[in-house]
């Protein structure tokens, strides 16, 4: 079985991220992720070249703040996290 898995970087160290990690080894709570993009020098770049995104979409829930956005040239959706605690909900 052929399974296709999400790209998750760290978007303080560009490393590469685990899903289930909240936390990146560098102490980032910022993290991107998706397919069909590259994550450099602090830049998102889908891989049709394009590096203008729209935002279509975003949830906040404790402790996750999620934030979707589109390609402008070839539609390819990637998405952002912030994990976070916060203040206003327990």
């Amino acid at each position: 079985m052929n399974q296709k898995y999400e790209k998750e970087y760290c978007m303080v160290c560009g490393n590469i991220n685990p899903q289930d990690r909240e936390i990146c080894k560098c102490g980032g709570r910022n993290f991107v992720f998706g397919n069909n993009f590259t994550y450099e020098n602090k830049k998102v770049v889908c891989n049709c070249g394009n590096d203008q995104f729209q935002m279509i979409f975003h949830i906040n829930m404790n402790p996750i703040y999620t934030k979707n956005y589109k390609c402008n040239e070839c539609g390819n959706v990637i998405g952002m996290q912030t994990y976070y605690k916060s203040p206003y909900m327990d």
